[in-house]
């Protein structure tokens, strides 16, 4: 019988939980109801207009996950990953037609084989050099991505951008920062000091990595037709005789 009672007593509180918990959505539910209903919510900017003006501010290629990631807080926008697919073939359709556009959006393209690095954006108006993907340009690009988080973020905390969610922006910029390899204190954003960090890092191979890429350029400039500068060769190329050995097109092994 103790028991029983103490059984009985556990579901009037859980009863009168829910019960508060069904109030509250119907007070929310009455609210929403209530509200005038007007004119639709006009779009947000198209992702291709934001995707090409994040890409001249950060003035480096940036990969699919870190601009969806900085959307989020600054743009107040959630971008599924499949959108940037839909994205590229949106745009290698828009240059195959004859709707002339004064810039694209484009990929990186591997230094070796002048085929598309999907996941790294860049634009059509960019020397081809600053397209090339290098040997050593991932570590690069992705120290430049989290450079760029990081001015952001002390730009929206300084009051001079305005972000969506700045919070969550800096948190953001403070993940950069620790896959950078800087140890990060919870709750304490330095910005300047981690962007001292990330300019030291990005110093000590950039120039090698630019050589590299630069070469790569010239290469692919006379062997690349001007759509696969861009969206990259579909096939691979096959080296010429007196090229590089380590630009050897795997084809070239057939």
């Amino acid at each position: 019988m103790v028991q029983d009672r103490a059984d009985i007593e556990a579901l009037k509180a859980r009863e009168a939980e829910l019960e508060r918990l069904l109030a509250e959505v119907r007070e929310h539910r009455a609210a929403l109801e209530k509200r005038p209903k007007g004119k639709a919510a006009k779009p947000g900017r198209p992702l291709r207009d934001i995707t090409l003006e994040m890409l001249e501010d950060a003035g480096c290629p940036l990969n699919s996950l870190l601009l969806a990631s900085v959307m989020r807080p600054l743009q107040g926008r959630a971008i599924p990953a499949t959108r940037f697919g839909t994205l590229s073939n949106d745009e290698a359709s828009s240059y195959d037609s004859s709707r002339a556009r004064p810039v694209y959006l484009c990929h990186g393209l591997m230094f070796d084989q002048g085929q598309a690095v999907k996941r790294f954006w860049a634009r059509s108006d960019w020397p081809l050099a600053e397209r090339i993907i290098g040997p050593m340009s991932g570590r690069i690009l992705f120290l430049k991505g989290a450079a760029w988080v990081i001015r952001l973020a002390h730009l929206a905390t300084t009051g001079q951008l305005v972000a969506d969610n700045q919070e969550v922006l800096n948190y953001l910029a403070a993940d950069q920062a620790r896959d950078a390899g800087i140890q990060v204190k919870r709750g304490e954003f330095p910005h300047a000091a981690w962007l001292d960090v990330i300019k030291d890092a990005i110093g000590r191979h950039e120039a090698e990595d630019r050589a590299v890429r630069e070469k790569a350029a010239e290469d692919l400039e006379g062997r690349l037709s001007d759509r696969e500068q861009l969206f990259g060769s579909r096939t691979g190329l096959v080296s010429l005789p007196g090229s590089p050995a380590a630009w050897r097109s795997a084809l070239d092994e057939r």
